[in-house]
């Protein structure tokens, strides 16, 4: 929910932005590379994590392999597009996730407290019952708990979306310099650059 917030916010300023402007939106200026790598990534994590969810606990337990794959993937993805400054602070927000989540056997510790505050009880019985590949209830035994899944929004945004580490925020702020850049750099005008 907060990257779909931070995406549609950066889609809708950098398309106002460029009208006020007089110029002429063109999506065929937008240059990402090796797009493909970032949907394998998210195309394994989905698909490990509905696995794991029914039933084949081998995930679970060989999550830091996943994961580990999943960040490798991206960082690569964004390596080849490193010429875009947003991408430097989504990369940097993305190490702190994968830097707790490595710590923590390949899964996000996740505060239950801040599940409690937006009202997510399936994903609190989920996380109880150990069969999310991505996350663990954080206890006194997770490391790095600062880092952790521990921030939540506030009122009617929060309800039903889940909790955010720090690294999340990190690549939210990423994300959206990214996307308006990407939007706002696909006018006529200036995607010869």
């Amino acid at each position: 929910m907060l990257y779909f917030l931070v995406i549609l916010l950066a889609i809708i300023l950098g398309i106002l932005i460029g009208t006020i402007k007089g110029k002429k939106f063109d999506i065929s200026c937008i240059g990402i590379e090796k797009m493909w790598l970032v949907l394998l990534a998210f195309g394994i994590q989905t698909i490990t994590r509905i696995f794991s969810m029914k039933g084949l606990s081998f995930l679970v337990k060989y999550s830091w392999i996943t994961q580990g794959v999943v960040f490798v993937l991206l960082f690569i993805a964004l390596w080849y597009n490193r010429k875009h400054f947003g991408l430097w602070i989504i990369a940097l927000g993305a190490s702190l996730n994968a830097l707790v989540m490595m710590v923590n056997g390949g899964r996000m510790p996740v505060s239950i407290e801040k599940l409690e505050n937006v009202n997510m009880p399936e994903f609190i019985e989920l996380l109880k019952s150990g069969a999310d590949n991505k996350h663990v209830v954080m206890s006194e035994l997770t490391k790095l708990n600062f880092l952790a899944d521990i921030f939540y929004l506030p009122g009617f945004l929060g309800k039903g979306a889940y909790v955010f580490s720090v690294g999340d925020y990190v690549v939210a702020v990423g994300l959206f310099i990214f996307v308006f850049g990407m939007i706002n750099g696909s006018y006529k005008e200036t995607c010869e650059m």
